[in-house]
């Protein structure tokens, strides 16, 4: 089924539903496993997988500018990496792998202002108290991945965990300002192999045995396919 006009009487399109997501994702995120909110994080990952869906539809059923084309590449890598970003929270959380500390900062006293290697330097002092037991301590993309790969939650496949380090640097383009370069813009930054390697880890992912799909539930990522028959044909290194 392709995309329809509002205007037009024929019925509207729809991805897989939320249900069905939301049915496969309650293999593996369910309660009692260090992780409060279950039901909004399954929701909320259903919902950016069916986006994904939709992003795909656009490029089956819409001829696009090379402009847009390019900021659906930007779209699909960065709510792709949001989806394995909050998946390995939870999963870390769940293997106890997520960083923990018994300490939390009180407060900061700032240093005297002093000369130092001909340079103006001041040291502050950093105190802590200590908790009566662990808590999580915040950790970013980059460490999850890392922490990820050492414990194989994505399993063996090293291949997923380099894509992943590589694409989340792409997805800090979400944030505008942040510009390296005279050209670092998303038109220079993005190109169909990022959105091919997106689709591949997603459909590993969600495909591999941390699942275990049926062959109906399999199916809910068929449209991601062609982007790894896509990319073998195209493939660069990252």
């Amino acid at each position: 089924m392709t995309l329809t006009r509002k205007s037009e009487s024929t019925a509207a399109w729809y991805p897989t539903p939320v249900a069905n997501l939301d049915d496969l994702l309650e293999k593996v995120i369910y309660r009692g496993t260090g992780f409060v909110r279950v039901y909004a994080l399954r929701k909320n990952l259903a919902y950016n997988l069916q986006y994904l869906e939709f992003l795909d539809q656009i490029f089956q059923d819409i001829k696009l500018s090379t402009v847009l084309t390019k900021q659906i590449y930007k779209n699909f890598v960065i709510v792709g990496c949001s989806i394995i970003e909050s998946l390995l929270a939870y999963l870390l959380i769940k293997s106890d792998n997520y960083k923990m500390t018994q300490w939390e900062l009180d407060c900061v006293m700032p240093g005297q202002e002093k000369n130092f290697d001909g340079e103006k330097t001041r040291i502050d002092c950093h105190v802590y108290k200590k908790l009566t037991s662990k808590k999580r301590q915040e950790m970013d993309f980059d460490a999850m991945i890392k922490k990820a790969e050492s414990k194989r939650i994505l399993g063996s496949d090293h291949s997923i965990y380099a894509k992943l380090q590589y694409l989340r640097r792409l997805r800090n383009k979400v944030h505008l300002h942040v510009i390296d370069k005279p050209a670092d813009t998303d038109w220079n930054a993005f190109e169909h192999r990022h959105l091919c390697d997106m689709a591949q880890v997603i459909h590993a992912v969600f495909t591999s045995a941390i699942f275990r799909p049926s062959q109906q539930e399999r199916s809910y990522f068929s449209y991601l396919e062609h982007y790894t028959a896509q990319h073998l044909d195209t493939q660069e290194d990252f």
